[in-house]
């Protein structure tokens, strides 16, 4: 059984996944699986991963069959599990039962897809299963937050190329978000509007650091970027939760990821990232004053001793030269 370990000096909660417990050697380093010889998220190997809670079809037929597009599948190594009740332990130290969820979207049945190689449509059915399964997840009462990702690359933390996704409901919100929530609430509560869409507004006037735009979204490098060529994809009009988004913004947050993540790979060959949401709590006293986004992430190099140990960031790449940089790529239609 997992547990949520509470850092008694600065508050920080740290999950401890006990089941997933590594020895030394486990640690070596290695490239991300390309040839597995089982890889189980592949086409015709589903009975290597749990039953699927979510899957879409090529054409109907039973559960976790071959024909599917895309699947959602009980991650197999969790690092948090329900539960059916949640435990608070206090003493010296504050210990939380490791309850939550977490699952793994499998994004397409080609074992070589990236995000920037797959069809818009494809990327489509990812973004809606993603929405089909955040909207179930937070009917659970006792999820505080949920963080929807992707680890691409080896030095993103992927074990495997199969691209997938994870989607994991926490118990208790995490703190840095709850930093940001606090930050765009006092933002709202001194202004009066959302810091977002603030900021969207001052990126479109100012133009030197927005990477492209369509009718819903854009793409932009941050001003105060904590890492080479990080970006930011925004909705321009306000939405605070992901679960708003309609039908139409799925379509067009496909065709903006999907046109930033080729600018990425057009520029670093083999380039590993991480693709976070930033979302709210699940409370709704945050409707007027978040915003919610995408966050991407290149991992183009390693944190050092500042970073680890002062939670602030040295980042050699200006965010403009980033944006400037991304922007000029040529993408080719595939």
């Amino acid at each position: 059984m997992s547990e949520i370990r509470k850092d008694i000096v600065t508050g920080v909660w740290t999950i401890i996944a006990l089941e997933r417990g590594k020895r030394p050697y486990d640690f070596e380093k290695q490239s991300v699986i390309k040839n597995h010889e089982v890889c189980p998220f592949c086409v015709g190997n589903e009975e290597e991963t749990p039953p699927e809670v979510l899957a879409y079809r090529t054409k109907q037929g039973e559960p976790n069959n071959s024909n599917w597009k895309v699947r959602v599948v009980p991650n197999k190594y969790a690092a948090l599990k329900e539960y059916k009740a949640i435990e608070t332990i206090k003493g010296f130290y504050e210990t939380v039962t490791g309850y939550g969820i977490h699952e793994v979207l499998i994004d397409s049945p080609k074992h070589e897809d990236t995000i920037g190689s797959m069809s818009h449509e494809q990327l489509e059915l990812v973004l809606k299963a993603i929405g089909e399964r955040h909207q179930a997840i937070r009917l659970d009462e006792k999820i505080k937050y949920i963080q929807v990702f992707k680890n691409q690359g080896a030095e993103a933390g992927a074990s495997l190329q199969h691209p997938h996704w994870q989607i994991i409901g926490v118990p208790l919100i995490p703190e840095y978000q709850k930093k940001v929530l606090k930050g765009s609430k006092k933002y709202y509560q001194e202004h009066g509007k959302c810091v977002y869409c603030e900021m969207l507004r001052y990126e479109q006037s100012a133009k030197v650091r927005i990477i492209q735009d369509n009718k819903y979204f854009v793409s932009f490098a941050p001003y105060a970027s904590r890492f080479c060529y990080e970006t930011w994809i925004m909705p321009k009009q306000h939405i605070y939760d992901f679960g708003g988004l309609k039908e139409e913004h799925i379509k067009y947050l496909a065709r903006i990821l999907k046109d930033l993540i080729q600018r990425y790979e057009s520029v670093f060959e083999g380039i590993s990232y991480n693709v976070c949401f930033l979302g709210p709590s699940q409370e709704p006293s945050t409707e007027k004053d978040f915003h919610w986004h995408m966050q991407v992430i290149p991992r183009l190099g390693n944190l050092g001793g500042f970073e680890l140990s002062t939670g602030s960031y040295i980042n050699p790449t200006p965010p403009e030269m980033a944006a400037e940089t991304l922007k000029k790529v040529i993408i080719k239609k595939r």
